[in-house]
């Protein structure tokens, strides 16, 4: 039995639709139920609770052997519970800023890294999703393009980002989860079909959307005001220490992707083709 945290979240929500397709028996956690009611069939079941929250949903573990894991600032408790339900085997959703040179001084490099560690710790079997950036990502720029007046100010356009697709995350992840004798103990890494700067990433928005739309350089206080108002401060500092890191020692992809899809990666052009309506007014 297969257990799914984050199961209506970005990229969680279509590892469930994946396993659907698969036809195998899985439980999907998810503090909104009422979203996954679309996506029931005979062989899914919903869990309803807060993954912070294990203690009012770990009876749930009894019969589960292998459990998808999203990142928590301390994944002790569920860990624990896992353990003491009989599971034997984690997939965990981690970041390959774990795989860069600054990971000791990278926020996001250390709280992924130390779930790892805990993993690790309890002595489970283990695959470690390392991905890239999420493609989903530059929908924090929508308002950009909602309410641009001919010109767009963002910091770092030539910063570089090897972004992956969602659904190729969940696509991977479903096919681990599915088939874990044969990943235990690897470390993947996804990476996207490309390395982009954000002005690449930019331009292709504005070309789809048939805007003609200047792009100027930002400076990172006044990115920092205008982002305050959208997601929270630590993420914030996040994107400045990638930036900082690509400008300065660039990128690499995999074929992570290529081996296990069989295909080559989803590309930025058609994650915004997909995604185009939401940077609409």
């Amino acid at each position: 039995m297969l257990f799914i945290t984050g199961a209506t979240g970005t990229v969680g929500h279509q590892v469930v639709k994946f396993l659907n397709e698969k036809d195998v028996e899985f439980k999907a956690l998810t503090r909104t139920p009422e979203k996954l009611l679309k996506d029931k069939t005979d062989k899914m079941s919903i869990v309803a609770g807060d993954i912070k929250d294990c203690s009012a949903w770990s009876n749930s573990l009894g019969d589960v052997d292998t459990l998808f894991l999203i990142l928590l600032d301390d994944a002790r408790e569920i860990l624990q519970a896992a353990k003491t339900n009989g599971v034997q085997n984690i997939v965990f959703l981690s970041s390959a800023s774990i795989n860069r040179s600054d990971s000791d001084h990278n926020d996001n490099a250390k709280k992924h890294k130390e779930v790892e560690d805990q993993i690790k710790a309890f002595g489970f079997n283990y695959a470690f999703i390392r991905a890239e950036a999420f493609m989903h990502n530059a929908i924090y720029w929508r308002d950009l393009f909602r309410y641009n007046k001919g010109t767009i100010k963002l910091p770092a356009l030539d910063a570089k980002l090897a972004s992956v697709h969602e659904t190729d995350i969940a696509e991977v992840i479903s096919i681990v989860l599915t088939g874990f004798n044969k990943f235990s103990g690897q470390v993947l890494t996804l990476t996207g079909a490309n390395i982009l700067s954000q002005l690449n990433i930019l331009s292709e928005i504005s070309k789809q959307l048939g805007q003609q739309i200047g792009f100027e350089e930002q400076t990172i206080d006044e990115f920092h005001s205008y982002m305050k108002n959208y997601i929270a401060e630590e993420y914030i500092n996040l994107r400045i220490q990638d930036w900082e890191y690509t400008l300065k020692h660039g990128l690499s992809l995999t074929n992570t992707v290529l081996t296990i899809l069989g295909r080559e990666p989803l590309t930025y052009r058609e994650w915004v083709s997909e995604h185009l309506s939401a940077f609409k007014f």
